[in-house]
């Protein structure tokens, strides 16, 4: 009987082992599922689309425009007042028109500022993605964190609810005075309000969680780990390049900046002269 109760601990602990989740598999989990991070990613494909309908300027249109027309000729008369003998008038009238942009110094630049657009989308995903990923480590913390400071003040609660009693005993016998009860119960009150203010912070973790990772089954699952995932700087300097260098928020203002300046050129493109070549054809029938 005791080998089987030791077989069943062992699977059991085997079984939560491999339930268990890591902040990793937060992390994981957060990048593909995130709702802000989806939107950005769909920003991503409105760019791109963006910089399709830019490449569209240098290409030639065609317009096709059709119209039809109807005269009742029944009621024409001539000169002496009899009814004219005319068919009625019913004409389809169709153009053809093409056009081919040759010089337009703005399209260029709004081309230019479109390709920009993309590389913008993407460094502010990458800015999006570190706030997530930081909002993952923030909230899988807290819940960990909320649920032992919530066992901690129940052990708390628990033990002064018994000194309460020991101490009302303890009255009885003569060996305390009623202010010494009246201190146990004020901590007692204090441990239960501050038992409700843990209750409420674990429940509000949880909810946390929920809302930046996803559902959260059991939080005793949760892995409470404290080894790095990430490579660290090995020194200040070291940092700060690498912060030059990959810092989303520079990466975007040196975007938005280029983009800036194509929008001076597209200002300045109005006060410059564009050439269009243009062949239109109509039909009467």
């Amino acid at each position: 009987m005791k080998k089987v109760f030791l077989i069943l601990l062992f699977v059991s602990f085997s079984l939560n082992q491999a339930l268990a989740t890591s902040l990793r598999d937060a992390l994981s989990l957060a990048y593909k599922k995130n709702s802000e991070l989806n939107a950005e990613r769909e920003n991503i494909n409105v760019a791109k689309q963006e910089l399709k309908i830019s490449k569209s300027d240098y290409f030639p249109t065609a317009t096709i425009t059709t119209s039809k027309s109807k005269e009742d000729t029944n009621k024409l008369t001539n000169q002496s007042g009899s009814d004219a003998t005319i068919s009625d008038v019913d004409p389809l009238n169709t153009s053809v028109k093409l056009e081919q942009t040759l010089i337009d110094f703005g399209r260029g630049a709004d081309y230019t500022k479109n390709k920009i657009g993309i590389e913008l989308s993407e460094a502010q995903l990458l800015k999006k993605e570190q706030l997530i990923f930081y909002k993952v480590i923030e909230v899988f913390s807290e819940v960990i964190s909320s649920e032992e400071k919530l066992k901690i003040n129940q052990k708390n609660l628990s033990l002064l609810q018994r000194q309460v009693e020991n101490d009302k005993i303890r009255l009885e016998r003569g060996q305390i005075t009623i202010s010494d009860l009246s201190q146990s119960e004020s901590s007692l009150a204090g441990a239960r309000a501050q038992f409700i203010q843990a209750k409420n912070d674990f429940v509000t973790s949880k909810l946390n969680y929920e809302n930046v990772i996803g559902e959260l089954k059991d939080s005793k699952l949760l892995e409470k780990k404290l080894n790095a995932i990430v490579a660290i700087p090995n020194s200040l300097n070291n940092a700060l390049e690498l912060s030059r260098k990959k810092n989303p928020d520079i990466i975007i203002t040196s975007l938005e900046l280029e983009q800036a300046e194509q929008d001076i050129k597209i200002a300045k493109s109005d006060l410059t002269p564009t050439a269009t070549l243009s062949l239109e054809r109509s039909y009467v029938e």
